[in-house]
């Protein structure tokens, strides 16, 4: 839905508190980083395991949305119909007229201030975490290109909508051969690239990408208002802050679990503090095992270090082939036979495209790890997935 001026913003807010139907109907259009990274590191840019029977198995897709189930969750309630509260914009740094929905519209990001003259037609992303929220805000048609790693289904939440897509390598002048209207890049895009394509004459907009989900929030509002999608960016917004806050208040008190967040490749890495992984773990309800024993950001570990941390619960994110055989790498190991989480049969698989991402997908990967965690508790909850817009 197009936006073109801030009187036709406000109609159509009056149209749907009349209509509430339609205001349904749109929400079912709604609706992700160093050397340690790895490829699998949450933000991908251009530049056998062991289930107790009793607990649910996390290698199953899992569906997000919470609609709980009242017989099991009593506590729950259906989920309210978001307000359209354009105010909202006027707190996001970036947006400097926040009651200004007409074009031209002017933001400011660390690349300075770009105006934008008229409605976008074509935008391109140069990491996977935008471009998964540039799906559920616009029609995935407008996305310039995509690259060779948005179509892992591993990896990528928009792997299908990418697999059809223009798709280009991973030289900057290409981008600049697409002639996009703008420009979105991540604190991680390299400087030059950024300078070659500023020097061709393209607005580059480099917004920051959070660990975690609620913090997302304020980026997602930044770019519905610079796409013209504020209705959908406030949709997206209100759908990820109400699912957050039926989690924390289904989680139940008391003691957390210790969870170790662990990969492997050519060598182990440990996820702790400031990580998306570490996000997600204590978003779910756990305790950074990694960050509580000091490690910070993606560290190397040994079999050794794992003993040392003493997990409760480990969770691998990473390709199933290579997790599997990781898992039992671990599940084998006597230097790891009286660690809680090996002892006790608490190692799994979890699905790499919602831990490694930044997006409104990790909000998937809390949802999941918390009912892994207390299963008892989630028992009966159902959740559905995010939507792309076009889908």
């Amino acid at each position: 839905m197009k936006i073109e001026s801030f009187s036709l913003l406000c109609s159509w807010v009056i149209f749907t508190i009349i209509t509430p139907v339609i205001l349904v109907a749109l929400l079912a259009c709604g609706g992700k980083e160093g050397a340690a990274s790895k490829v699998t590191g949450p933000e991908l840019e251009a530049s056998a395991t062991s289930v107790p029977a009793s607990r649910p198995d996390p290698t199953a897709e899992p569906t997000i949305m919470p609609t709980p189930s009242p017989t099991s969750t009593p506590e729950a309630t259906a989920e309210p119909t978001p307000q359209l509260d354009l105010s909202r914009f006027a707190g996001i740094d970036g947006i400097l007229d926040p009651t200004n929905f007409d074009w031209p519209r002017a933001v400011e990001t660390s690349e300075g201030v770009i105006t934008l003259g008229a409605p976008l037609e074509k935008i391109h992303s140069l990491s996977l975490g935008h471009s998964e929220i540039l799906a559920a805000l616009m029609d995935f048609d407008r996305l310039t290109a995509v690259y060779s790693f948005f179509t892992d289904e591993e990896q990528s939440n928009i792997a299908t909508l990418s697999a059809d897509h223009k798709m280009i390598g991973f030289d900057p002048e290409e981008v600049v051969g697409l002639e996009p209207d703008l420009i979105i890049a991540s604190r991680f895009t390299n400087a030059d690239t950024v300078a070659l394509m500023k020097d061709a004459g393209i607005p580059v907009a480099r917004t920051n990408l959070e660990n975690s989900a609620l913090g997302n929030v304020p980026n997602i509002l930044l770019i519905g208002y610079m796409i013209g999608a504020e209705v959908e960016a406030l949709e997206l917004v209100n759908q990820i802050e109400s699912r957050m806050q039926f989690i924390s208040d289904i989680l139940p008190e008391g003691s957390r679990p210790r969870v170790l967040s662990v990969s492997k490749f050519t060598s182990s890495f440990a996820a702790g503090s400031d990580t998306t992984e570490g996000g997600i773990i204590e978003q779910a309800g756990g305790i950074n095992a990694a960050a509580d024993s000091g490690i910070e950001g993606h560290q190397q570990v040994s079999i050794e270090s794992i003993a040392a941390i003493n997990p409760d619960v480990i969770i691998v994110p990473q390709p199933k082939s290579g997790a599997d055989a990781y898992i039992e790498e671990l599940m084998s190991s006597p230097a790891l036979a009286e660690v809680p989480a090996v002892k006790n049969g608490k190692v799994y698989y979890v699905m790499p495209r919602y831990h490694t991402t930044l997006s409104h997908w990790n909000v998937t990967g809390i949802e999941q790890l918390a009912a892994l965690l207390f299963h008892s508790v989630f028992s009966g909850v159902t959740f559905e997935s995010f939507r792309n817009f076009s889908e």
